[in-house]
């Protein structure tokens, strides 16, 4: 079976590491077992595994073991994109293209509410991602957010953002930038307030 390139061919490590009790999904694939394939990519997908959310989405996208949902392949796809899975970025754009605006708009939506409350609980790595959804590259460009995102993510010790960071300043009005690091020193002494 073909899930956009996976036929024969083995699932990274991450969706192949499993537990013990656990059926992996590549090889639920490869035993014929859809249903419980698509059931365990759900499972990594939903404990934020980045592997796990890119082949759910392809499970709801060819509706292959679970009923074929564009909503949610969409989701899951602008999840694992912005997260960074370079394929998943890629289906994103094929996907996007076929579906409503709006459809795409309330997945970008879905993603950025999940990263949010990872970053909230402590998770650096979802304020990285914040930052990268609110770049052109996935459509919905703000450079303000994008600015404020990737502020908190350097704050945070995510040097990867500080091009991004330091991209923007240049495209902000003086006044949007001093009440976007207001609202960062906010963000940060509430959630971050161990590093202060």
């Amino acid at each position: 079976i073909a899930l956009l390139g996976l036929a024969g061919q083995a699932l990274p490590a991450s969706a192949q590491a499993e537990q013990p009790d656990q059926p992996n999904v590549s090889d639920a694939i490869t035993k014929g077992d859809l249903p419980g394939a698509a059931r365990r990519a759900r499972e990594l997908a939903d404990a934020n595994d980045i592997e796990g959310q890119y082949n759910l989405a392809l499970f709801y996208w060819h509706g292959v073991g679970i009923p074929q949902n564009f909503d949610e392949a969409i989701r899951w796809t602008t999840l694992a994109g912005v997260r960074g899975h370079n394929k998943a970025a890629s289906a994103r754009r094929i996907m996007s293209k076929t579906l409503e605006p709006i459809v795409v708009q309330k997945a970008m939506e879905w993603s950025r509410l999940r990263l949010i409350k990872m970053a909230e609980g402590g998770d650096d790595a979802a304020l990285v991602s914040v930052a990268r959804s609110y770049s052109p590259d996935f459509g919905f460009a703000n450079d303000v957010e994008a600015y404020y995102w990737a502020s908190l993510a350097f704050s945070a010790g995510k040097s990867e953002v500080r091009r991004q960071r330091d991209g923007l300043v240049s495209k902000i009005k003086q006044a949007d930038l001093l009440k976007t690091q207001q609202k960062a020193n906010e963000w940060f002494a509430k959630f971050r307030k161990d590093r202060l």
